[in-house]
């Protein structure tokens, strides 16, 4: 790719704590964006949770060894834990999810194929990665520690939103938290790699004006959209396949993105870390960064 044969200077060698996380318990989500400083780099956020790190893997994996089940990639059809198959209703997905944070398994997660030399491409070449992440803040050093074991020395900044807890319940109870969309257009970032329909939705539809976004991933849950009314009506994803008469909805629910999103909204379609630096390429030889 001609655009990443010379590299420019080394990226920093550090990691810079979100303030909205420090303290802890002190600081609100967001304001420590009022600490970042732009440096004229262009900014990329990108999410972590496959992503970067496999993480649904590493829950499958768990799930199967704590619960005899056998969980695969394939089984997340939806965004939300809760509407997929072996997770019980949302308030057994809750208990669930706490139960895995309890255990070493999303330490050990593999990181996404092709992530590190992508990054290291990206920032040789002069621009600024920002991991956005829902993950809690709690989890923050945790997940730091991640990353300066599998990506060490190229991440310049960890932002969490806190609303890791919208994959489990409704998203109306988290309107005091940052968005995405919101948290990219307050760090100047030039687009959101994110492997999340929702999350894309958000940015490209909602946003306004919208954030461009690379939605990551040939995942089964980015292909539908997750749509529910009332998540205290909502149940388990094999009781409403028994309610349904053994229909098979889900196949149903996938998403054509002519029909959600206008074409001219700002969300391509990338299936890895090559076709992200072949995107990027093609922007910066247009001299669009």
């Amino acid at each position: 790719m001609a655009a990443f044969l010379e590299p420019k200077d080394d990226p920093k060698k550090h990691l810079t704590l979100s303030g909205h996380a420090t303290p802890r318990t002190a600081a609100r989500p967001g304001t420590a964006l009022h600490d970042f400083v732009d440096d004229g780099r262009p900014v990329i956020a990108i999410d972590m949770d496959d992503v970067l790190s496999q993480t649904n893997e590493a829950v499958a994996e768990w799930h199967n060894s704590a619960y005899g089940t056998k969980m695969t990639i394939a089984d997340f059809y939806y965004y939300y834990y809760w509407m997929n198959p072996y997770w019980g209703n949302p308030d057994d997905t809750i208990r669930k999810v706490e139960e895995f944070w309890k255990t070493d398994y999303i330490d050990l997660a593999l990181q996404v194929q092709g992530a590190h030399d992508a990054l290291v491409k990206l920032a040789q070449n002069g621009f600024r990665l920002v991991i956005v992440t829902a993950r809690q803040v709690r989890e923050l050093d945790r997940s730091l520690v991640w990353v300066e074991k599998n990506l060490p020395g190229l991440i310049d900044t960890f932002i969490c939103t806190g609303q890791s807890q919208e994959t489990l319940l409704d998203g109306k109870e988290l309107v005091t938290k940052l968005s995405k969309a919101d948290v990219c257009r307050k760090i100047g970032a030039k687009f959101l790699i994110d492997d999340s329909m929702e999350n894309a939705l958000k940015c490209v539809v909602d946003a306004d004006p919208p954030v461009p976004v690379l939605l990551f991933g040939d995942y089964p849950w980015n292909s539908r959209v997750g749509r529910y009314s009332d998540v205290s009506k909502e149940t388990s994803f094999e009781e409403k396949l028994k309610r349904e008469g053994g229909r098979e909805f889900w196949k149903e629910d996938s998403v054509a993105l002519e029909k959600e999103i206008s074409p001219s909204a700002p969300l391509t379609r990338v299936k890895g870390w090559p076709e992200v630096l072949e995107w990027i390429e093609k922007k910066m030889v247009a001299g669009e960064f």
